[in-house]
């Protein structure tokens, strides 16, 4: 993803923008509708169209759709700020931009918004006596498709606020969320790079300030690297915490100063994550949809084994995809990057759930262990060791938390078959080597 692109997304997804755009278009028909006498003959009479637009009718028309869209869009923003804050209390607060930054939402808003401003400045214009008849009657037609336009938001708002806020509706839009950001990762982990590994020699590029690696441009690297004929080995990856002397790059080959700061600049480091090119951050925010609902407070066993059900159907898709790697021709193939490991991925996924998971009721441990023991069965290259290692560290921090024994025993059985007994022999290899 270009980085111009990413920042663009992330601006159109902000709650004024579409308001603001929808506001523009308003001011730009009023103003077609006043420059239209140059497309219809001065001598054109009421009687020759088949509808009278009158000024007065026109005025009362706009007159009702201005007073009634200020209220509307009022209502309609102190609903949504409501539905987020429950949003935010009963999943997670790093989810509401996803609900903050919908389209469906937004572009209601922006309709009523719109509205109201088209009426205020058709109304001055009728008020002042600008409009000819053919400025009145473009003015009418598009009173009428913002009339229906109005019409279709208050449905679309309707259906939207009985979404809001529900914890399922949280952990779709996360799941697509993540799911976009595992496909701008590829199979192979690369992001379209190169794979390079080891230590290289060279340039370094240092961060330059305190946050998190929001995103990168395997673009516009590449073109610096082909104009300046370098090879760019990057040593970060969106959700890295970097500081001022963290090396996020290393070039190899002569570059000086302006070309360091050009490579710098195509980091977008922020002060928190974001879903568009970190998977990680949308396991971990799912991760707290889930830890939350365990708290004593929430006690929402379901919304947890819900959870560990979409975590798992997002890993072994993505692991199943069709790898990269042995691509001739990769889109960058003078930016090195150190894949992301499907192990790091698992460990985001299901190690926060699995603290919480140690001591809550016992459909939830068997849902985790269910999840890992289906990732290593239909991904075992990817995950079968991590999912193994997960396993045997969860399974000791539910023993030692005194859960009911009857219930250990039947988390080992299970424990036990996962990746077909490959936990059980290493758990018992030290006994084997005692022997």
């Amino acid at each position: 993803m270009n980085g111009y692109w990413f920042l663009f997304r992330r601006v159109s997804r902000a709650l004024w923008f579409l308001p603001a755009l929808f506001c523009l278009s308003a001011v730009l028909v009023v103003a077609l509708a006043y420059l239209s006498a140059a497309f219809f003959p001065e001598e054109l009479e009421e009687s020759a169209i088949p509808i009278t637009v009158s000024a007065d009718a026109l005025r009362n028309i706009l007159g009702i759709v201005a007073s009634s869209m200020l209220t509307v869009a009022v209502f309609a923003l102190s609903t949504l700020v409501n539905l987020l804050t429950s949003a935010a209390q009963t999943g997670s607060p790093r989810a509401v931009p996803l609900f903050s930054g919908n389209r469906a939402a937004r572009t209601t808003i922006s309709v009523f918004i719109g509205a109201f401003l088209f009426s205020i400045i058709g109304i001055i214009g009728l008020s002042s006596g600008i409009y000819t008849l053919g400025g009145r009657l473009i003015l009418f037609i598009a009173t009428l498709l913002v009339v229906f336009a109005v019409v279709w938001a208050l449905i679309r708002w309707v259906r939207e606020i009985s979404v809001v806020g529900r914890v399922v509706e949280m952990t779709s839009r996360l799941e697509d969320a993540t799911r976009q950001a595992l496909d701008r990762l590829g199979r192979d982990g690369l992001y379209g790079c190169s794979e390079g590994e080891g230590s290289p020699i060279g340039h370094e590029v240092a961060a330059g300030s305190v946050g998190f690696v929001q995103h990168f441009d395997p673009h516009a690297l590449q073109d610096i690297a082909e104009e300046k004929g370098l090879v760019i080995h990057v040593r970060v990856r969106p959700g890295d915490y970097v500081d001022h002397t963290t090396t996020i790059a290393v070039v190899v080959g002569e570059a000086d100063e302006a070309v360091l700061k050009a490579i710098r600049g195509d980091f977008i480091i922020g002060e928190e994550r974001t879903f568009d090119s970190d998977p990680g951050f949308g396991f971990l925010v799912l991760a707290d949809v889930a830890r939350r609902a365990l708290s004593p407070g929430v006690n929402d066993p379901s919304t947890a084994n819900h959870v560990l059900t979409v975590q798992t159907r997002l890993l072994t898709n993505w692991a199943l995809k069709e790898k990269e790697e042995e691509r001739k021709d990769p889109p960058y193939p003078r930016i090195r990057f150190a894949p992301v490991s499907p192990e790091r991925l698992l460990d985001e996924a299901f190690r926060p759930i699995s603290y919480e998971a140690a001591t809550a009721a016992p459909d939830v441990q068997e849902a985790l262990l269910r999840g890992l023991t289906s990732l290593a069965r239909v991904a075992p290259d990817a995950f079968e060791r991590a999912a193994a290692t997960l396993a045997k560290d969860f399974m000791a921090r539910a023993g030692s938390e005194g859960s009911h024994e009857p219930d250990i025993v039947a988390l080992r059985k299970l424990a036990a078959g996962l990746t077909e007994g490959t936990w059980h022999n290493h758990q018992n290899e030290p006994e084997h080597q005692s022997q």
